[in-house]
Order: C-alpha cells, then sequence, then structure tokens
C-alpha cells in the first residue's frame, strides 16, 4: 500500500479491564489524535462517534478510510471490579490461591519482577494498613486499659480506618489491580459468566468485516487485560474463517501493555492456551508491544514459549521506549507513574519517530511497513 492510495482500514479496539465506556474512549482518542506528533492535522478528518451495537467512528486521514469500533466489555468489568470489604479479602485469598500457592508468581518472578512489584503491591499495603490500625488500638488500649470502652474506641477506629484504607486504595489503583488478577485467575478457569458470549459476539462483529471484503486492513487492537480477550476472540475468528474458506491474510493483531502471561501462565487454563495456540499457528500478523516502564504489562515476554503452547512462531515483540517520543522534562516526570505509564501508550507523543497509536491505526501504510 503506497501513500496517496485510498486504503480502506477496519479497526477493532478491546479496551483493558476499565468500566468506563466506549464514550470515555472515543474522548481519548480524539483529543489526543489531535496532538500527537506524527498526524499532519490538516489532513486529519475525526467523524463523530455512532451510538450503535457496536459503538463506531470514521477516520479520513491521507486518502486512508478507517472504520474505528469499539469492542466494549465495561459491563463485565464492573461487575468483577472489587468494591467491598469481602469483595477485597475475597480476591487476596483467591490471589493466594491462584498465583502463589499454584506456582505461576514463581513464573512471573522469574519472567518480570516488575509484574512481581505489582502482583504483591495490593497484599503488602492490606498487610501494613490493618498492621497500623492494629498498633493504634493496642496503643489505645496502653493508655486507657483494655475495657468496654476500649473495644467501643476501637471498633471506630477499625471503621474509620477502614474507610481511609478503601479510600486510598480506589484512588492509588491498588484494588484496581487486586481486581485485574483476580479476573485473570477466574478467565483461566472458565469462571467468568458471559464472556465467551461476549468474546463470540465480538468475533462476530470481525467476521463481518472479512466476509464483506472491502478492508485492505482488518486490524484488531488490545491494551492491557483486553490482550487476554483478544487472543480468544481472535482464535474464534480463526476457526470460523478455516471453517468457511475464507482467508486471514488481512487480519492483523495488535497487542499493548498486554498482561496474557496472567492466563496462560494458570494451570488450570487449558482453554485458554488452546486459543493461543491456534492464534500462534495460524498467518496472521502479530505484534506484541510493551514498554519496560509499565509496571503492569509483562516487558518483551515470549509468552507464547514460556505458556508451553505448541506453536510455529511467536508475536513479534518490540518496546516502546517513552524516552524517545517525549521530552526529558515530561519523561522525568511519568518514569516512576506506573500506573500512567500503563495508559500513556494511547496518548499524544510529543517527539515524532517512534511509536505513536495514532500513526499506527491511522496512517495509510499497512502494518508491516510501519516502523515503531
Amino acid at each position: 500500500m503506497k501513500r496517496g492510495v485510498e486504503v480502506n482500514r477496519d479497526v477493532f479496539y478491546i479496551a483493558g479491564f476499565d468500566p468506563r465506556s466506549p464514550k470515555y474512549y472515543y474522548s481519548i482518542f480524539k483529543n489526543n489524535i489531535n496532538k500527537t506528533s506524527r498526524i499532519e492535522q490538516d489532513k486529519l478528518n475525526l467523524g463523530k462517534l455512532e451510538n450503535v451495537k457496536v459503538p463506531k467512528f470514521k477516520i479520513d486521514y491521507k486518502g486512508a478510510q478507517i472504520n474505528y469500533s469499539f469492542l466494549a466489555w465495561n459491563d463485565i468489568v464492573a461487575q468483577h471490579f472489587c468494591k467491598r470489604f469481602f469483595d477485597v479479602f475475597g480476591a487476596l485469598f483467591l490471589f493466594f490461591i491462584g498465583y502463589t500457592i499454584s506456582g505461576v508468581t514463581y513464573m512471573v518472578a522469574k519472567y518480570s519482577r516488575t509484574q512481581l512489584i505489582a502482583g504483591y503491591y495490593p497484599t503488602i499495603f492490606m498487610f501494613l494498613s490493618y498492621f497500623i490500625i492494629g498498633l493504634i488500638c493496642y496503643a489505645i488500649g496502653y493508655f486507657i486499659e483494655f475495657s468496654w470502652l476500649w473495644v467501643v474506641i476501637c471498633l471506630g477506629v477499625v471503621l474509620l480506618g477502614t474507610r481511609i484504607v478503601f479510600y486510598i486504595g480506589q484512588k492509588a489503583g491498588i484494588f484496581w489491580l487486586l481486581s485485574i488478577y483476580r479476573f485473570c485467575y477466574k478467565y483461566a478457569k472458565g469462571e467468568i459468566d458471559k464472556i465467551d458470549e461476549r468474546n463470540e459476539s465480538f468475533a462476530n462483529a470481525i467476521m463481518q468485516s472479512v466476509k464483506d471484503g472491502k478492508a485492505d486492513e482488518i486490524m484488531v487492537v488490545a491494551h492491557s487485560v483486553g490482550t487476554i480477550l483478544a487472543i480468544s476472540t481472535m482464535a474464534k475468528v480463526i476457526k470460523k474463517c478455516k471453517a468457511q474458506g475464507l482467508s486471514t491474510a488481512n487480519l492483523k493483531l495488535v497487542l499493548i501493555g498486554g498482561c496474557v502471561p496472567l492466563t496462560s501462565f494458570q494451570k488450570c487454563g487449558d482453554k485458554f492456551k488452546q486459543e493461543l495456540e491456534i492464534v500462534a499457528n495460524s498467518d496472521i500478523t502479530w505484534l506484541d508491544l510493551s514498554s519496560k516502564i509499565d509496571g503492569a504489562c509483562f516487558f518483551m515476554l515470549d509468552y507464547v514459549k514460556r505458556s508451553g503452547v505448541q506453536a510455529k512462531r511467536s508475536p513479534k515483540l518490540i518496546s516502546v521506549r517513552f524516552f524517545k517520543i517525549y521530552d526529558k522534562k515530561t519523561y522525568k516526570n511519568i518514569r516512576y507513574k506506573w500506573y500512567q505509564v500503563h495508559f500513556l501508550y494511547l496518548r499524544a507523543t510529543q517527539i515524532s519517530g517512534g511509536y505513536d497509536y495514532f500513526y499506527m491505526v491511522a496512517d495509510p501504510l499497512n502494518l508491516e511497513n510501519k516502523t515503531f
């Protein structure tokens, strides 16, 4: 595909573990594409979000016509987000069973220290928080002696302390991480209600584009936990194409800031490993982009090989070097803010030449010819 030649591209975006709607992600896209470094603004025309069954909008850029669709699952995320007291402690118990006891923690420690830190961050936070609350209660007992008054005061301290702990946990993204680990473990076990039906609906939407035959490229882009759903969805698409004698040559899978090993490393994740194997044995273009400073992804990890999947190939691993696409002041400010960095893939860049999400999905060049 050459510049100046009209290109039709269908992009299907799967967000991460986020209860926010496609409207939110459209606003991020709209605001950032107008500021990013590799897009020429005078040649860009961005359409409005259409709130149909599959929310979508159109992009017209340098002769490229892009249909950008959101494959939404934020309603399912909302159902599995840790909000209440027993949710959090239940998730901590599942983390202990599903990751520590099962041996997944050992695998994570072996291949990704940042993920190991992220994994135990909620556990350490909760332990230290209630340890401090316990010390406060003990200190109160030292001054007023242990009595019914002490019990009443301590109950008040525990209740107030719990409210503070939960406020910090929500604001700092600690319970978000805990929710992700619980979700990925249950996903591997096949215990997430309606998720298979949702992946099937995603596959059907993509298949509609395949059958339509108008798109030169069909690009499935997924971020964070959405990369796990993308593997399952793409496996269904590949199976459907094979059954119907349809080509998969123009199918492209792009995983960004992914955490596939949280599911593929699970001993109970045989179904997901079979889906991963289908994708890995296909001929689709498959990229996996990650950053060393992203604390919520597995940086440059060949999870196909490490998960023990029998496959002829792995995704092309690409390092996103944020220090090359942001000025020194900005990079210094975000360097250790892992939560912010995890969403930086979807933001405007300051320096042209490296990774740029909007260049990747909107530029007329096909995916294989783009530089990151």
